[in-house]
Protein backbone atom coordinates (compact mmCIF):
# COMPACT_ATOMS: atom_id res chain seq x y z
CA UNK A 1 0.00 0.00 0.00
CA UNK A 2 1.14 3.67 -0.14
CA UNK A 3 1.44 5.98 1.64
CA UNK A 4 0.61 9.43 0.98
CA UNK A 5 1.74 12.62 2.64
CA UNK A 6 -0.34 15.13 1.36
CA UNK A 7 -4.29 15.29 2.96
CA UNK A 8 -5.46 16.20 -0.56
CA UNK A 9 -3.55 12.98 -2.65
CA UNK A 10 -4.82 11.05 0.64
CA UNK A 11 -8.58 12.49 0.05
CA UNK A 12 -8.92 11.55 -3.56
CA UNK A 13 -7.61 8.13 -2.77
CA UNK A 14 -10.57 7.89 -0.08
CA UNK A 15 -13.04 9.35 -1.95
CA UNK A 16 -12.69 6.58 -4.64
CA UNK A 17 -12.09 3.95 -2.68
CA UNK A 18 -14.96 4.66 -0.70
CA UNK A 19 -17.27 4.89 -3.55
CA UNK A 20 -16.15 0.65 -4.31
CA UNK A 21 -17.14 0.36 -0.79
CA UNK A 22 -14.66 -2.05 0.47
CA UNK A 23 -11.31 -0.72 1.55
CA UNK A 24 -10.50 2.47 3.65
CA UNK A 25 -7.20 4.11 4.41
CA UNK A 26 -6.84 6.58 7.47
CA UNK A 27 -4.26 9.28 7.37
CA UNK A 28 -2.96 10.86 10.70
CA UNK A 29 -0.16 13.50 10.38
CA UNK A 30 0.96 15.07 13.39
CA UNK A 31 -1.62 13.79 15.29
CA UNK A 32 -4.55 14.81 13.17
CA UNK A 33 -7.16 12.75 11.69
CA UNK A 34 -7.83 13.76 8.54
CA UNK A 35 -10.43 11.98 6.80
CA UNK A 36 -12.81 8.89 7.25
CA UNK A 37 -15.62 7.71 5.76
CA UNK A 38 -18.50 7.22 7.60
CA UNK A 39 -19.19 3.80 6.47
CA UNK A 40 -16.05 2.55 8.47
CA UNK A 41 -18.19 2.92 11.82
CA UNK A 42 -19.09 0.11 13.50
CA UNK A 43 -23.02 -0.31 14.79
CA UNK A 44 -23.74 -2.61 18.11
CA UNK A 45 -25.21 -5.04 15.76
CA UNK A 46 -23.87 -4.17 11.58
CA UNK A 47 -21.41 -2.56 10.51
CA UNK A 48 -17.96 -2.61 11.78
CA UNK A 49 -14.14 -1.21 10.97
CA UNK A 50 -11.52 -3.64 11.50
CA UNK A 51 -8.48 -2.49 10.46
CA UNK A 52 -4.16 -2.45 10.99
CA UNK A 53 -2.44 0.65 12.40
CA UNK A 54 1.49 1.09 10.99
CA UNK A 55 3.62 3.97 9.80
CA UNK A 56 6.88 5.76 11.03
CA UNK A 57 7.88 9.09 12.67
CA UNK A 58 4.66 11.54 12.96
CA UNK A 59 2.85 9.70 10.29
CA UNK A 60 0.57 6.39 10.68
CA UNK A 61 -1.29 4.72 8.02
CA UNK A 62 -4.61 2.95 9.02
CA UNK A 63 -5.79 0.10 6.41
CA UNK A 64 -8.74 -1.94 6.51
CA UNK A 65 -12.00 -2.82 5.96
CA UNK A 66 -15.96 -2.35 6.80
CA UNK A 67 -18.21 -4.91 6.50
CA UNK A 68 -21.16 -6.45 8.57
CA UNK A 69 -21.22 -8.23 11.32
CA UNK A 70 -24.11 -9.67 14.45
CA UNK A 71 -21.77 -11.90 16.55
CA UNK A 72 -22.04 -10.72 19.96
CA UNK A 73 -19.01 -12.56 21.16
CA UNK A 74 -16.73 -12.31 18.06
CA UNK A 75 -15.34 -15.67 18.36
CA UNK A 76 -15.76 -15.76 14.58
CA UNK A 77 -14.13 -19.02 12.57
CA UNK A 78 -11.37 -18.89 10.57
CA UNK A 79 -11.05 -20.57 7.64
CA UNK A 80 -14.06 -22.98 7.92
CA UNK A 81 -12.28 -24.07 11.86
CA UNK A 82 -14.03 -23.52 15.24
CA UNK A 83 -10.88 -23.44 17.07
CA UNK A 84 -9.20 -19.87 16.25
CA UNK A 85 -10.43 -16.86 18.19
CA UNK A 86 -10.67 -13.35 18.37
CA UNK A 87 -10.18 -11.61 22.04
CA UNK A 88 -10.43 -7.59 22.39
CA UNK A 89 -8.49 -5.31 24.14
CA UNK A 90 -10.53 -1.65 24.92
CA UNK A 91 -7.45 0.54 24.35
CA UNK A 92 -9.74 3.74 24.97
CA UNK A 93 -11.47 4.92 28.35
CA UNK A 94 -15.23 4.15 28.51
CA UNK A 95 -15.06 8.15 30.42
CA UNK A 96 -15.51 10.13 26.51
CA UNK A 97 -13.76 12.81 28.85
CA UNK A 98 -10.78 10.90 29.76
CA UNK A 99 -10.59 9.61 26.41
CA UNK A 100 -10.48 13.23 24.62
CA UNK A 101 -6.82 13.20 24.42
CA UNK A 102 -4.25 10.64 22.72
CA UNK A 103 -4.92 7.84 20.18
CA UNK A 104 -8.64 7.92 21.94
CA UNK A 105 -9.27 11.57 20.53
CA UNK A 106 -8.58 10.17 16.81
CA UNK A 107 -9.94 7.08 16.68
CA UNK A 108 -12.66 6.26 14.58
CA UNK A 109 -15.72 5.06 16.94
CA UNK A 110 -18.09 7.19 17.09
CA UNK A 111 -21.17 5.89 17.78
CA UNK A 112 -21.91 6.40 21.27
CA UNK A 113 -21.83 3.23 23.31
CA UNK A 114 -18.85 1.90 21.25
CA UNK A 115 -15.11 2.05 21.99
CA UNK A 116 -11.75 1.19 20.15
CA UNK A 117 -10.39 -2.22 20.65
CA UNK A 118 -7.22 -4.06 19.94
CA UNK A 119 -8.01 -7.25 18.57
CA UNK A 120 -6.07 -10.49 18.46
CA UNK A 121 -6.59 -14.07 16.89
CA UNK A 122 -5.48 -16.92 18.91
CA UNK A 123 -4.81 -20.03 16.78
CA UNK A 124 -5.59 -23.80 17.83
CA UNK A 125 -1.60 -24.25 18.51
CA UNK A 126 -1.13 -21.81 21.44
CA UNK A 127 0.40 -18.96 18.85
CA UNK A 128 -1.64 -15.50 18.09
CA UNK A 129 -1.13 -12.89 16.43
CA UNK A 130 -2.02 -9.09 16.24
CA UNK A 131 -5.54 -8.68 13.86
CA UNK A 132 -5.86 -4.73 13.76
CA UNK A 133 -8.50 -3.08 15.91
CA UNK A 134 -12.45 -2.89 16.32
CA UNK A 135 -15.49 -0.73 16.96
CA UNK A 136 -17.48 -2.66 19.85
CA UNK A 137 -19.41 -2.26 22.55
CA UNK A 138 -18.57 -4.06 26.14
CA UNK A 139 -21.30 -6.36 25.42
CA UNK A 140 -19.14 -7.20 21.75
CA UNK A 141 -16.02 -7.56 23.21
CA UNK A 142 -14.56 -10.77 24.35
CA UNK A 143 -11.08 -10.80 26.27
CA UNK A 144 -12.00 -14.39 26.74
CA UNK A 145 -14.24 -16.74 24.30
CA UNK A 146 -17.38 -16.74 26.07
CA UNK A 147 -16.69 -14.15 28.59
CA UNK A 148 -17.49 -10.59 27.47
CA UNK A 149 -15.91 -7.11 28.80
CA UNK A 150 -19.13 -6.06 30.19
CA UNK A 151 -19.07 -9.08 32.59
CA UNK A 152 -15.57 -8.50 33.37
CA UNK A 153 -16.76 -4.67 34.25
CA UNK A 154 -19.69 -5.06 35.31
CA UNK A 155 -18.07 -7.24 38.41
CA UNK A 156 -15.43 -4.80 39.10
CA UNK A 157 -17.72 -2.42 39.66
CA UNK A 158 -19.72 -4.40 42.41
CA UNK A 159 -16.33 -4.63 44.23
CA UNK A 160 -17.43 -1.82 47.16
CA UNK A 161 -14.56 0.36 47.64
CA UNK A 162 -13.39 2.23 50.88
CA UNK A 163 -14.13 5.81 51.30
CA UNK A 164 -11.81 6.61 53.73
CA UNK A 165 -11.61 8.71 57.15
CA UNK A 166 -11.95 12.26 57.35
CA UNK A 167 -9.48 14.14 59.79
CA UNK A 168 -9.17 17.69 60.18
CA UNK A 169 -6.89 20.55 61.77
CA UNK A 170 -8.07 21.87 64.00
CA UNK A 171 -8.88 18.38 65.13
CA UNK A 172 -11.89 18.70 67.75
CA UNK A 173 -13.67 22.07 66.15
CA UNK A 174 -12.67 24.90 63.51
CA UNK A 175 -12.80 28.83 64.47
CA UNK A 176 -15.40 31.14 61.94
CA UNK A 177 -12.63 33.26 59.23
CA UNK A 178 -9.70 30.94 59.70
CA UNK A 179 -8.83 28.65 57.93
CA UNK A 180 -9.36 24.75 58.51
CA UNK A 181 -7.41 22.28 57.07
CA UNK A 182 -8.84 18.24 55.77
CA UNK A 183 -7.80 14.96 54.76
CA UNK A 184 -8.89 11.69 54.09
CA UNK A 185 -7.12 8.69 55.37
CA UNK A 186 -7.76 4.74 54.60
CA UNK A 187 -8.93 5.68 50.48
CA UNK A 188 -7.57 2.50 49.52
CA UNK A 189 -7.83 -0.71 47.74
CA UNK A 190 -5.38 -3.78 47.23
CA UNK A 191 -5.41 -6.14 43.79
CA UNK A 192 -8.65 -8.23 44.25
CA UNK A 193 -9.74 -11.21 41.96
CA UNK A 194 -12.83 -12.43 40.94
CA UNK A 195 -14.46 -15.59 39.22
CA UNK A 196 -16.61 -14.49 36.31
CA UNK A 197 -17.82 -17.33 34.33
CA UNK A 198 -14.85 -20.39 35.14
CA UNK A 199 -12.22 -17.35 34.54
CA UNK A 200 -10.32 -15.26 36.97
CA UNK A 201 -11.11 -11.47 37.06
CA UNK A 202 -8.04 -9.47 38.37
CA UNK A 203 -8.37 -5.80 39.06
CA UNK A 204 -6.26 -2.96 40.21
CA UNK A 205 -6.92 -0.23 41.47
CA UNK A 206 -6.11 3.31 41.86
CA UNK A 207 -7.93 6.86 43.36
CA UNK A 208 -7.71 9.47 40.81
CA UNK A 209 -9.70 12.60 41.88
CA UNK A 210 -11.13 13.37 45.55
CA UNK A 211 -14.12 15.63 44.78
CA UNK A 212 -14.70 17.57 48.45
CA UNK A 213 -17.84 19.77 50.01
CA UNK A 214 -17.56 21.63 52.79
CA UNK A 215 -21.40 21.67 53.37
CA UNK A 216 -21.72 25.89 53.05
CA UNK A 217 -22.12 25.84 49.54
CA UNK A 218 -18.06 25.50 48.72
CA UNK A 219 -15.89 23.02 46.98
CA UNK A 220 -12.85 21.91 45.90
CA UNK A 221 -11.06 18.63 43.71
CA UNK A 222 -7.87 17.67 44.23
CA UNK A 223 -5.50 14.85 43.40
CA UNK A 224 -4.66 13.67 46.30
CA UNK A 225 -6.22 12.93 49.33
CA UNK A 226 -4.81 15.65 51.67
CA UNK A 227 -1.96 15.21 54.43
CA UNK A 228 -2.76 15.84 58.14
CA UNK A 229 -1.18 19.09 59.34
CA UNK A 230 -1.32 22.78 57.82
CA UNK A 231 0.31 21.77 55.10
CA UNK A 232 -2.99 20.37 53.44
CA UNK A 233 -3.71 21.78 50.06
CA UNK A 234 -7.34 20.84 51.31
CA UNK A 235 -8.28 23.64 53.45
CA UNK A 236 -11.10 25.85 53.82
CA UNK A 237 -12.02 29.15 55.99
CA UNK A 238 -15.77 29.19 57.52
CA UNK A 239 -17.57 32.18 57.67
CA UNK A 240 -19.75 31.50 60.72
CA UNK A 241 -20.20 29.26 63.79
CA UNK A 242 -22.26 25.96 63.28
CA UNK A 243 -22.17 22.55 62.52
CA UNK A 244 -20.95 21.42 58.82
CA UNK A 245 -21.69 18.17 56.69
CA UNK A 246 -17.82 17.92 55.32
CA UNK A 247 -17.75 15.06 53.18
CA UNK A 248 -15.48 13.93 50.04
CA UNK A 249 -16.04 11.86 47.26
CA UNK A 250 -13.42 9.77 46.05
CA UNK A 251 -13.00 8.95 42.02
CA UNK A 252 -11.47 5.24 40.83
CA UNK A 253 -10.16 4.00 37.53
CA UNK A 254 -9.24 0.10 37.95
CA UNK A 255 -7.00 -2.02 35.77
CA UNK A 256 -9.05 -4.93 34.85
CA UNK A 257 -7.46 -8.33 33.31
CA UNK A 258 -8.79 -11.59 32.84
CA UNK A 259 -7.03 -15.11 33.72
CA UNK A 260 -3.71 -12.49 32.86
CA UNK A 261 -4.83 -10.93 29.74
CA UNK A 262 -5.40 -7.31 29.86
CA UNK A 263 -9.30 -6.48 29.10
CA UNK A 264 -9.25 -2.68 29.67
CA UNK A 265 -9.51 0.78 32.13
CA UNK A 266 -12.67 0.36 34.39
CA UNK A 267 -13.45 4.71 34.91
CA UNK A 268 -16.10 6.21 37.58
CA UNK A 269 -15.81 4.44 40.45
CA UNK A 270 -17.03 6.07 43.74
CA UNK A 271 -16.84 5.74 46.91
CA UNK A 272 -17.27 8.32 49.94
CA UNK A 273 -17.02 9.82 53.31
CA UNK A 274 -18.52 12.26 55.69
CA UNK A 275 -18.19 13.60 58.82
CA UNK A 276 -20.01 16.78 61.07
CA UNK A 277 -17.29 19.71 61.48
CA UNK A 278 -18.02 22.10 64.54
CA UNK A 279 -17.42 25.51 63.91
CA UNK A 280 -17.16 28.12 67.03
CA UNK A 281 -17.35 32.33 66.48
CA UNK A 282 -14.70 34.02 68.26
CA UNK A 283 -16.09 37.38 69.67
CA UNK A 284 -14.65 40.49 71.12
CA UNK A 285 -16.55 42.31 74.32
CA UNK A 286 -15.30 46.14 75.26
CA UNK A 287 -16.10 46.40 78.94
CA UNK A 288 -15.38 49.34 81.19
Amino acid sequence: MAMYRSSSDAAKLLARRCLRGSFLVLLFTSGTLLWLPPAAYAEPCGESAIASIYGTGNVATLAGQAGRTCNRHDTTPVGGQLEPYFTHVIACSTDRQAAAGGLCSTTPCSTVGQFFAFRTIHYPDGTSAPAGFQCVTLNQATPSPGVTAAEVFAAIRRVKLPGGEIGAMPEVRGLANLESFFFVRGATQPPVDLQVGGSVVHAEFRAVEYRWAFGDGQGLVTTGPGTEGLDSEVRTAFRRRGFYRVGVTVMWTAEAFLDGRRVGQVDDLVSRARTTYPVAEVRTILTG
